[in-house]
Formats: structure tokens, sequence, C-alpha cells
């Protein structure tokens, strides 16, 4: 059913980023990707983790399995975009997009009813993990796209935080995964941080 979903969206071969991940990912394997912004990233990264999901058969368990940060408010919906959009049926799987500038109320009792996917940007993310709105006890993967742009952004202490939480207070072997169109020293450091060795 994922084949004919994505060739019925014209998808009919992937793109080197995502070719190159996918097997890295479903093998469980933390990941640096470095490549351009429009190389096929977000479906990179989406893909093997929902077919991982559906595998596994660990939807519905009403707390976050994956959790994927995102610089800009725009970045967030694209990704919860591709992963409605790989679903098999409309209610496959949840997946909740929260950002600042709306109703934080509303996000938290969607995060109370149960999520599979949290998607969002790093500030009201934070917020929510300020609030504990969300059990990350059973996440699985914990997702940066577009790292660079986090930090250009001044998002750095915010990210910082985020993944001390989640290390500290998480599941020991969540995996990591970082993509990035440059990788200046703070993307290095992080990496470093938070992925495990020899990524």
């Amino acid at each position: 059913m994922t084949v004919k979903g994505l060739c019925e969206r014209g998808i009919t071969s992937l793109f080197p980023v995502q070719y190159l991940t996918l097997r890295k990912i479903m093998n469980k394997e933390d990941l640096m990707v470095r490549d351009l912004t429009g190389s096929g990233k977000t479906l990179g990264f989406c893909l093997p983790m929902v077919e991982m999901f559906r595998r596994e058969r660990v939807f519905g368990g009403g707390k976050p399995l994956a959790m994927i940060l995102a610089p800009t408010r725009e970045l967030a919906i694209q990704i919860t975009k591709e992963l409605d959009a790989l679903k098999h049926n409309p209610k496959e799987y949840n997946v909740l997009c929260v950002y600042g500038g709306v109703d934080i109320w509303a996000q938290t009792n969607e995060l109370r009813r149960g999520v599979d996917i949290f998607v969002g940007t790093t500030g009201r993310i934070k917020d929510h993990m300020e609030r504990k709105n969300f059990d990350f006890s059973a996440l699985r993967y914990a997702v940066l796209d577009e790292a660079d742009v986090m930090m250009n952004l001044g998002f750095k202490e915010d990210v910082e935080h985020i993944m001390k939480t989640i290390k500290t207070n998480g599941p020991k072997e969540i995996q990591a995964l970082m993509f990035s169109a440059t990788v200046p020293g703070w993307v290095k450091q992080i990496a470093t941080m938070f992925l495990k060795p020899n990524y």
C-alpha cells in the first residue's frame, strides 16, 4: 500500500538522500545527514519512521513515538502534511503539529487524548515540555530538521534544553536523526552530544 500511495503522488523512485538514509534509519542507526534544502529530506526520515512503526504495530498507544523539531511554523506544517500523506487510511495514526501564535490549550487537549507523532517548532515544544503536557517515555525517534536554520534563528538553547531533557528522562535507546543543509560548529557539537558514537 505504501508503494501504491507514493506512485499515486507521482513518486516512482527515491531521491539519493531518501534511499541512502532509508536502510540506515530502519537499522536503528543515529544519523547526521547533510543535503540541500529541497532535496527530499522530509520524506527521507518520515517514510522509514512510519514503516518501522507499522512493522512493529505500535500506533495507537497514546504516547508520542516520535518528536520532530522544526525551526519554522512553515516547515513544521510541511512535515505534518508529509506524514498525513503517508497514511494508509485517515485514522491509521495521529499527528499533532504545534507552534506558537495559536491557542496552546487546544494543543494540550490533543496531546492528552493521545498522539503518535509530535511535530513542532522548538519554542512551543519546549513550552509543552515545561508544562508536562506529554509523556515521552515511549519516544523512539528525536528528529532535528534544518538544524543549521535553528542555530541561525537563535534557537540553540531551546534545542539543547529539549534534547537534554529527552536524553535524561526518555528511553535509553531513542534514535536521533539530524538533517541540515550545512554543518557549522554548533551542529557538529549537537551531533557529538546527542548522537551515538560513530554516527
